[in-house]
């Protein structure tokens, strides 16, 4: 797993959606919400409970994934709803999107640390 990655394309989702947002693109937020359509989900519920399901934060970071992949989804929603001044709100500083963006990257770096020998 590239953890770096992985954190890359978590952070792109604040600006795939403030872009959908500006654009009133119409997005797919069923699947958005799903916490097992990106590669970071596929891996935490396949080859990741295999490789790091002992480490301390494993659980920590499927629940936060969890969270994150719904708060994501909850945008969308409103993004497609017309509800633009929510998604505003839902996009912005302090609110669970952005709350649950940053504990995913907090918590992929503590995985990152102590599953690093799985992947030396």
């Amino acid at each position: 797993m590239d953890f770096d990655k992985a954190m890359a394309a978590h952070a792109d989702w604040k600006v795939k959606l403030r872009v959908a947002l500006d654009n009133r693109t119409t997005l797919d937020a069923d699947s958005i919400c799903s916490d097992r359509n990106c590669d970071l989900g596929r891996w935490l519920h396949g080859e990741g409970r295999k490789q790091c399901d002992r480490s301390t934060s494993f659980g920590t970071c499927v629940e936060a994934h969890a969270t994150f992949h719904r708060e994501a989804g909850g945008v969308a929603t409103m993004i497609n709803r017309k509800d633009y001044g929510r998604a505003e709100q839902m996009l912005g500083a302090g609110s669970a999107f952005a709350d649950a963006s940053t504990a995913v990257a907090v918590i992929l770096r503590r995985l990152k640390r102590e599953c690093a020998n799985q992947f030396a």
